[in-house]
């Protein structure tokens, strides 16, 4: 009697900037052609859609793709996929790593990569990935984006101050805010020898939020500053470097504003934004990172498993009698929801703004915990908090 051979077509894909390596198999330990590198172009992802049909022909069965979660790289990769109706499934690189980690023999390739990723979907190691509705991915997208420009921000604005305190120390006595647009422009303005019109530079960028009559205050006290400054030996070259970091930071200024708006926009499409708003200390901004980086909360079967996404659950170390009594938190998740949490928590606390938080914090405190420790450990509570109002789709009440 013959026995049927059954098919089970699966292509492993070792994704790497602007190319892959695609290895098919028709069953375990069978593959089938020798793996081939295709180009995140269009040409290269034709080709590598024309490999599954071609494949899908000969087996009668819709392959499956598995690829590794590559920084942004497999993104490309995976909206033709999505757009195409291949079935795929995203690896968690840490899963993929233990999983090449179980050879004896140590083979680093990307082909072996292929291989291995398509052995880890015969095995079973390969569930569902998380599912990114594109209203969470655009969301993250602005997020992330306004927290790099905010890091280069607060930089300028130190290497400003620094700058100013040595060409024109002067000039903060002039604007309470030496941030603001108004005093920004006016220094520009200064720095530029473009002094004619002080007062209509104030009354243009301060708009209607002072009066005339405050106006003409600052630009006597600056005429007077103006006039002494004019007095004093300078050096050119500092002058001019001071005027290119006020430019940049009034670029900064404009650019998070603009940020700013697109991820009020995008957080008005989302629900979960203003639930988790209503827990006391978080406010837009932590709002929608919070929300950007979870994502659907559906993903997660219960509160423990976004605590490990978060990177927050501890570390477990037990070997025969020993066990560590001093653990760490394990760092393996979003370190953008980490610090996301660790400052709502900071807001939390500040004040009293949410009693909840700051009971379990004066609670931990007195157990003679470090500040850091217990830091954490609201940011583990508060994240439970999370978790709850998202699930129930209830605000937080105290």
């Amino acid at each position: 009697m013959i026995q049927e051979v059954v098919m089970e077509p699966v292509v492993g894909v070792d994704v790497a900037k602007g190319f892959s390596v695609v290895q098919a198999f028709l069953k375990r330990d069978e593959p089938w052609k020798k793996a081939i590198s295709i180009s995140h172009e269009k040409s290269g992802l034709e080709q590598l859609g024309e490999m599954l049909t071609e494949l899908q022909t000969q087996t009668a069965q819709m392959p499956v793709v598995v690829l590794e979660a590559t920084g942004h790289y497999h993104r490309g990769l995976v909206a033709y996929l999505e757009r195409s109706g291949w079935t795929y499934f995203i690896v968690n690189p840490l899963q993929a790593k233990r999983a090449k980690g179980t050879h004896l023999r140590k083979v680093k390739t990307d082909a072996a990569d292929a291989w291995h990723l398509a052995e880890m979907y015969y095995r079973g190691d390969v569930n569902p990935h998380r599912m990114w509705e594109e209203g969470y991915t655009e969301l993250q997208h602005v997020t992330r984006q306004h927290a790099f420009v905010t890091g280069r921000f607060v930089q300028a604005k130190l290497n400003m101050r620094a700058l100013l305190d040595q060409v024109f120390p002067e000039y903060e006595k002039v604007f309470s805010n030496l941030f603001s647009v108004t005093s920004l422009h006016v220094l520009a303005s200064c720095l530029e020898h473009d002094v004619e019109d002080l007062h209509g530079v104030i009354q243009k960028h301060a708009g209607k939020s002072h009066s005339k009559k405050w106006a003409e205050a600052k630009t006597e006290s600056l005429r007077e500053v103006l006039f002494r400054w004019s007095e004093e030996p300078r050096s050119l070259a500092q002058t001019s470097v001071l005027s290119g970091m006020v430019n940049l930071v009034l670029a900064f200024t404009e650019q998070l504003s603009v940020l700013e708006k697109q991820m009020d926009e995008l957080a008005m499409g989302l629900p979960e934004v203003e639930l988790v708003k209503s827990i006391p200390g978080i406010g837009d901004k932590l709002a929608a990172a919070i929300v950007a980086e979870i994502g659907d909360i559906r993903q997660f079967n219960e509160a423990k498993q976004l605590v490990a996404f978060a990177g927050l659950d501890p570390s477990i170390f037990s070997s025969g009698k020993f066990t560590a009594t001093h653990s760490r938190i394990t760092k393996r998740g979003s370190k953008r929801l980490r610090r996301a949490l660790y400052l709502a928590v900071q807001c939390g606390i500040r004040r009293r703004v949410n009693p909840r938080i700051r009971d379990y914090y004066e609670k931990k405190r007195k157990e003679g915990k470090p500040y850091k420790v217990v830091v954490i450990a609201c940011a583990n509570k508060l994240l439970h908090h999370v978790y709850a109002i998202l699930s129930k789709q209830q605000p937080f009440q105290l």
